[in-house]
């Protein structure tokens, strides 16, 4: 009870005592029990002795309970109306949240009210612990001023039984392309989520059902990226599309872009592997006899040719490959990660060597463990890793396939089931740019007419608008923000 505050040295009137008054005619026969707590009280008596609840009206009527006034979590059973301890709940940050930038002040109203920093966004890193056997991690990095990269996963719970892994890579000088990388993953795994047909159960009929899903997964996701903005703009937002799903005990990826696919055997005698192709300037050059070290460290290195958005080109079948699954790892990246270790026996190693060093198998803890290395390495790129830890026979039903197959966007079974068709992709340029190049000394130029450009590494040059020239109406040249690298 609140008593009125007095003046110092005066007296606090307390009220006497009043005698209780007779109980009334209508008071509970002898033995009656409390509607409220259930004990028996003494004949006549107007209040239960236990709870104090009021009586007089009969057992159905039971007194309302006054409000409970003790802080949250501090409640006792012996206050009246006490309706049990109060559960923290869990939800956003309270608005008086210590700022995390100077230490010092609190969040009101969306900003620090020492120092005007917002609170952290939380895609600065997001933590995707989808099973025991399945997890990401996606992160800003270092020299960006948000992450325009994406990362959607799934899984069942038993090992090895059904997986989805999503990741896109927002083109960083594109408009607002970290909501176009979000909407992509996201539309994708809605398409992915659901099991591949299986047609009349033969090896080609499943393998059809699986190319026709993922050629849906990106039509999805490039309808979801368009749908971004409303109004047409110079620079509409864009991304690359990496996926793979695990079913039935076989791996399917598929991949346009420069974002990646790896298997990562644990068997030493079985090649580690890049699952299908980039979609880039590097790819042109090693098709044509350029060593990768040299193609993926040039001034052009990630000048993508194919990407998801309202300019994209007219082909977007994606590049597909199946494979059985075996004992290893399945790694989605975007080229945050790969930037730093692009060949995948090297990749393998750096696995095990974190793998090791963490003293763990988890898939999500591996993750950021690969995210925290690229940062370690620069972070000059946003970094997304998902993983799949599989175990090989026994961790799934049996495949019903004849072994591994590699199908690509030149080499594709043809939509309706049927045999292989060609699918030619028309290069045009799309160039990758950030603070440095992968060998670490560029510096950012603006692209030439025909050249569009995403967030990643490396300086430009005119030698990108050649790789537009095949037949491909070239896209507007496109100036980096500064603020996004």
């Amino acid at each position: 009870m609140t008593e009125t505050p007095t003046q110092p040295g005066e007296p606090v009137s307390v009220a006497p005592v009043v005698a209780p008054a007779a109980a009334p005619t209508n008071a509970p026969a002898e033995g009656a029990a409390c509607a409220v707590c259930g004990a028996v009280n003494d004949p006549g008596a107007s209040f239960c002795e236990e709870c104090g609840a009021d009586i007089s009206a009969g057992a159905g009527h039971p007194a309302s309970a006054p409000p409970q006034t003790a802080p949250a979590g501090e409640e006792s059973p012996l206050d009246v109306g006490w309706t049990g301890p109060v559960v923290p709940q869990s939800g956003p940050a309270p608005a008086d949240a210590l700022c995390t930038a100077c230490g010092i002040g609190h969040i009101v109203d969306g900003y620090c009210d020492h120092c005007g920093t917002p609170p952290p966004d939380p895609r600065n890193h997001v933590v995707v612990p989808a099973a025991t056997w399945v997890g990401g991690v996606s992160d800003i990095g270092r020299r960006h001023s948000r992450n325009e990269d994406a990362i959607a996963v799934g899984a069942g719970e038993a090992p090895g039984s059904r997986a989805v892994l999503v990741v896109c890579d927002g083109v960083s000088m594109a408009t607002d392309s970290h909501l176009a990388s979000l909407a992509a993953a996201q539309a994708a795994k809605a398409v992915l989520d659901r099991p591949f047909p299986q047609g009349v159960g033969t090896p080609d009929a499943w393998a059809a059902g699986a190319a026709r899903a993922f050629t849906e997964a990106v039509e999805r996701a490039n309808e979801a990226v368009a749908a971004t903005v409303d109004d047409d703009v110079p620079n509409p937002p864009s991304c690359t599309f990496a996926a793979a799903v695990v079913e039935n005990g076989a791996v399917v990826s598929g991949t346009l872009g420069d974002s990646r696919v790896y298997w990562l055997p644990d068997r030493d005698e079985e090649p580690a592997r890049q699952l299908g192709t980039d979609d880039s300037f590097a790819q042109e050059q090693m098709a044509a006899g350029v060593p990768r070290e040299e193609a993926e460290n040039g001034p052009q290195a990630h000048s993508i040719t194919r990407w998801l958005g309202r300019d994209s080109p007219d082909d977007l079948t994606p590049h597909l490959t199946t494979l059985p699954a075996g004992e290893g790892w399945l790694m989605v990246c975007s080229d945050g990660l790969w930037n730093y270790c692009s060949d995948a026996g090297e990749l393998r190693e750096l696995v095990r060597a974190r793998a090791r060093a963490g003293a763990t198998t988890d898939p999500t803890e591996l993750a950021g463990a690969l995210v925290d290395f690229a940062n370690e390495q620069g972070g000059r790129d946003n970094i997304t890793v998902a993983l799949a830890r599989l175990a090989g026979r026994g961790s799934a039903p049996a495949l019903p396939t004849a072994g591994a197959t590699d199908v690509t966007t030149e080499s594709a079974p043809g939509l309706d089931g049927g045999s292989d068709s060609t699918a030619p992709t028309t290069p045009v340029a799309r160039t990758v740019t950030g603070t440095t190049d992968p060998a670490g000394a560029g510096t950012r130029d603006a692209p030439g007419p025909g050249v569009a450009t995403d967030a990643s590494a490396g300086p430009q040059s005119t030698a990108a608008t050649t790789a537009a020239t095949s037949g491909a109406a070239a896209t507007a040249a496109r100036e980096e923000d500064p603020t996004h690298g």
